[in-house]
């Protein structure tokens, strides 16, 4: 092979390697504008490159990934095409639909396949934060755990979950959602990766997802915008199939082979040697999850049902709020509680209704500075208890309201948050030297970001006569504070959801300006209890358990 005959390899090498630069184009262009032999040479090429790839797919039974060419040049000596012989030109159709093939091939798979193994090798790209929001847990279903899975939860990067039983269902921020049965353990790694231990697991990808890769103990799997399922024990994956579309499995037990796994077909990883194909069955993951959560609805609404029975029947209940089906859309909410103070409805201003913390359960969303709830309660009361279901979008004010008494009101007294998640806890003393000045029980930080979106039972009970506040999070409680004067509290016509003061400019204090007014909560309330005595922690945990169809743990 002479120079010339050399050169013209390394330029074919490039452009068939998708790595032709200008100058090179510029040769090559030469080299087939001035040389018969060099377009022979060329077409030759061209056949034994789409042999190849045919005869690797049928081999192997897979789809080569290749790098996305680059944009081909448009060579001049193209315009020498009508002047070559039959069989070149039938070579030069076949060759461009070589080309075409491949480019929407590459399309496709390309970039999955780069990012698979950008992950792999945990590059900087693909890595994610610890502790980085990347999913949240749209649905569960009979779970139990040690630690805290709740509907809405956001989830953590790098954090491992774990649960026994039951059934739950991930969406990634990517859009992919999966649906996982225990017993179970998990880690989501970022938005498009998630590693599983254990567990019976059905993954659903949609466009916005393509490249989703679940990490299994004996392989990894690179999804391409499909349905599959997979079911991971303590020996490895058993089952691994897809109902829909195709995944790539990279299986690093057994030598790292890619294979593609189309619609209809499933294979066993669990055994030594290579993977073995078994039969497809099946699996009903999602469909138990929707079976199992219809099922808890009914019996949670029963549960929650016979328990506002009992609160209707407490002469102590001043204030139930329950936002029923049958009063959505309504600008009145009745009060169910029957006292001998308490109201007979609140006022809906602004709020709009919203699902409530099951499926057809309503409640009242609150996001802008006029939503609120008014209800005027009269008496004076030196025991109290508040009770509130609340889903916190955010905590974007200095104090976010839950339930406030009209301003001024001799014993006037505020439950709300801190942005910081803490209970602000305060009542207006008897002798006070400033409008802003209240006594206060305030918390540690018990709401935190990750908890946004979830469904929380806040509770906080007031004794004057022990001079006492105890603020509770699902039925635990979470802080005990000592208050410094004997003062019954005392509502007017106070807020839920808000805060109003007829005279703020005059009241807030220094360097609070619309901070004072402003307090409307962020979310959604859906429950309301208020009592004129206080709780103990046992009842506190009964209605947590009959309200939120979970077991009281220690916060």
């Amino acid at each position: 092979m002479n120079a010339n005959d050399e050169h013209l390899q390394k330029l074919l090498d490039a452009y068939f390697e998708g790595t032709l630069d200008e100058q090179s184009r510029q040769d090559l262009d030469q080299c087939l504008t001035s040389s018969a032999q060099a377009r022979e040479v060329f077409w030759e090429r061209a056949a034994l490159e789409g042999s190849l790839e045919s005869w690797a797919e049928k081999s192997r039974g897979e789809s080569l990934a290749f790098p996305v060419p680059v944009a081909r040049p448009n060579f001049a000596w193209k315009r020498h095409l009508p002047a070559i012989s039959g069989w070149a030109a039938a070579a030069a159709l076949m060759f461009a639909w070589i080309i075409q093939s491949r480019q929407e091939k590459a399309a496709e798979v390309s970039g999955l396949a780069e990012e698979r193994v950008a992950q792999d090798s945990g590059s900087a790209a693909a890595s994610v934060d610890e502790d980085t929001p990347v999913a949240y847990l749209s649905r569960v279903s009979g779970v139990t755990s040690d630690g805290r899975i709740l509907p809405g939860k956001s989830l953590g990067a790098g954090r491992e979950v774990s649960f026994r039983e039951g059934i739950l269902e991930l969406d990634f921020f990517s859009g992919a959602r999966v649906s996982i049965q225990g017993p179970a353990r998990f880690i989501p790694e970022s938005d498009m990766r998630l590693t599983i231990a254990e567990g019976n697991v059905q993954v659903d990808v949609p466009d916005s997802a393509k490249g989703f890769v679940l990490k299994l103990p004996d392989g990894t799997i690179t999804d391409f915008g499909t349905s599959f399922e997979a079911v991971v024990g303590r020996e490895g994956t058993s089952r691994l199939q897809v109902s829909r579309g195709e995944i790539e499995l990279l299986d690093s037990k057994h030598g790292g082979v890619a294979r593609r796994i189309v619609e209809g077909e499933a294979f066993s990883l669990a055994e030594s040697g290579a993977s073995r194909k078994i039969d497809y069955r099946p699996m009903v993951v999602k469909s138990s999850l929707d079976e199992r959560s219809a099922m808890e609805r009914e019996q949670q609404t029963e549960r929650w049902d016979e328990m506002c029975r009992e609160i209707a029947a407490d002469p102590t209940t001043l204030v139930h709020f329950r936002f029923l089906p049958e009063e959505e859309g309504s600008r009145e909410i009745v009060n169910r509680a029957q006292g001998p103070n308490s109201p007979r409805t609140g006022t809906v201003i602004a709020a709009e209704w919203a699902r409530g913390r099951w499926e057809g359960k309503p409640a009242l969303a609150f996001h802008n500075p006029a939503d609120r709830v008014r209800v005027d309660i009269p008496g004076e009361y030196p025991e109290v208890t508040y009770v509130a279901w609340v889903k916190a979008d955010g905590l974007p004010r200095r104090y976010n309201g839950i339930f406030l008494s009209e301003y001024g009101v001799p014993g006037e007294a505020h439950w709300q948050l801190s942005p910081e998640g803490s209970f602000r806890f305060g009542v207006r003393p008897k002798e006070q030297r400033r409008d802003w000045s209240f006594h206060r029980a305030f918390s540690e930080p018990v709401l935190l970001p990750v908890d946004f979106g979830t469904w929380r039972m806040l509770a906080t009970t007031y004794d004057s006569g022990r001079r006492e506040v105890i603020h509770y999070v699902d039925g635990a409680e979470v802080h005990r504070s000592a208050i410094e004067d004997s003062i019954p509290l005392r509502f007017g016509r106070a807020t839920l959801g808000n805060f109003f003061d007829p005279a703020p400019a005059d009241h807030a204090g220094p360097g609070l300006g619309e901070e004072w007014s402003f307090r409307n909560w962020s979310g959604a309330i859906d429950e309301f209890l208020l009592y004129s005595r206080v709780l103990d922690g046992k009842e506190i945990s009964r209605l947590h358990e009959a309200g939120s169809g979970g077991v009281t743990r220690r916060f």
